[in-house]
């Protein structure tokens, strides 16, 4: 029970990029974007490795996905404003 609530409490980590863009539209830097979207690869992979008993490749491809989902709506409500010249 303790293992499900950590996994849950990380799960609820994931969206970074998006949560971001809201907390700071038009604000979020290059180096930001980056640690947020390495910070959702690495948390979402992680649940779906362990609630899901994916192996170490399905993990990291559900945890891809799931990462250029939250960056596109991340872009699209204002977090890629460091990516323009």
């Amino acid at each position: 029970m303790k293992r499900l609530v950590v996994l849950v409490a990380l799960a609820g980590l994931s969206g970074c990029v998006s949560g971001a863009a809201i907390a700071r539209p038009n604000r979020v830097s290059l180096p930001l974007l980056f640690g947020l979207a390495a910070a959702d690869l690495l948390v979402t992979s992680l649940v779906a490795a362990e609630l899901q008993d994916y192996s170490t490749g399905g993990a990291l491809a559900t945890g891809a996905a799931v990462m250029a989902a939250d960056v596109a709506v991340g872009c699209i409500l204002g977090a890629c404003s460091g990516l323009r010249p």
